[in-house]
């Protein structure tokens, strides 16, 4: 298969039709690190090829378009997202929005592990909320996915981009379909309330019991070496943990507890992010130390 992709000196993974044509592209083989020249003629199809003959490496182009994706996500800083009242309330926007939103987010790591799934993308929104993002082509995510990331209490969004095979990748469109277009992309949890709502019941005889609604615990303060760390949940389920008042000690103990579970940070915020499946643990584990010390 031809190389449709290469490294650029400025480290991006560009597209051949990103680069300047032959060695003026200044980029090198993803594979082996080789350096390529851009091949752009008028038969056969642009591609990269090693500089000095060689066979072309063994690549995969649905790893490839995934990588690429990525490159265009982070760079972005977000992306358009659709938006139904299950999605909104898990990304804590609130109920009364339109049909999509440009979901902001400051931080994107790609490939983090996140209990025991890693999406193709993890990013924190604006509001503190994590999102996993996962980038389609032939494989999609399936039924124990989506129950992972529910699990998980994770929001989580599929693009679906089997369109856009070699033949047809187009930088252009494919950056829009990332960023811009809506109809390429669901949530694999939450899923929409108004189809739970509307699907057909059983008769149940007690009727069923409504479920509490859900209350968010206030601000927590726990004190360490007297300084106060906050503790706030979030709408999402996850935690901000903060140190009030500067204090280096006291901001590594914070640090140590929040990459114990899994936590993100804010710079925005000047605060750590702990995932809900993680939140209870962290708490109690500052709890703890603020007791014994």
């Amino acid at each position: 298969m031809l190389a449709l992709f290469a490294i650029h000196s400025s480290n991006r993974f560009v597209h051949v039709t990103e680069v300047e044509r032959g060695l003026a592209c200044d980029c090198r083989c993803a594979e082996c690190g080789e350096p390529v020249i851009a091949r752009q003629g008028d038969v056969r199809e642009h591609h990269f090829a090693h500089s000095s003959n060689a066979q072309p490496c063994a690549s995969s182009y649905e790893s490839d378009l995934h990588r690429f994706a990525k490159r265009v996500i982070v760079e972005a800083g977000g992306l358009a997202v659709p938006v139904n009242t299950a999605a909104a309330r898990a990304l804590g926007l609130g109920d009364d929005l339109g049909p999509c939103v440009l979901l902001t987010c400051p931080s994107i790591e790609e490939e983090a592990v996140v209990g025991n799934r890693r999406p193709d993308l993890l990013a924190a929104t604006t509001t503190g909320v994590s999102v996993g993002i996962e980038v389609a082509y032939s494989s999609f995510c399936d039924l124990q996915k989506r129950r992972d990331y529910e699990d998980l209490c994770l929001p989580a969004l599929e693009i679906d981009l089997q369109s856009f095979t070699p033949t047809a990748f187009n930088v252009g469109l494919v950056e829009h379909a990332l960023l811009k277009d809506l109809a390429c992309k669901s949530w694999l949890w939450p899923e929409r309330l108004e189809a739970v709502e509307l699907s057909p019941e059983p008769p149940a005889d007690p009727p069923s019991v409504p479920a509490p609604q859900r209350h968010f615990l206030p601000e927590e303060i726990v004190e360490v070496r007297g300084r106060w760390i906050s503790i706030k949940e979030l709408p999402s389920g996850d935690i901000a943990i903060k140190v009030v008042r500067y204090d280096p000690d006291v901001v590594s103990v914070v640090r140590t507890v929040a990459r114990q579970h899994s936590g993100q940070y804010r710079s925005a915020y000047f605060s750590w992010v702990i995932p809900r499946f993680r939140a209870k643990a962290a708490r109690a584990q500052l709890r703890a130390i603020a007791a014994a010390v």
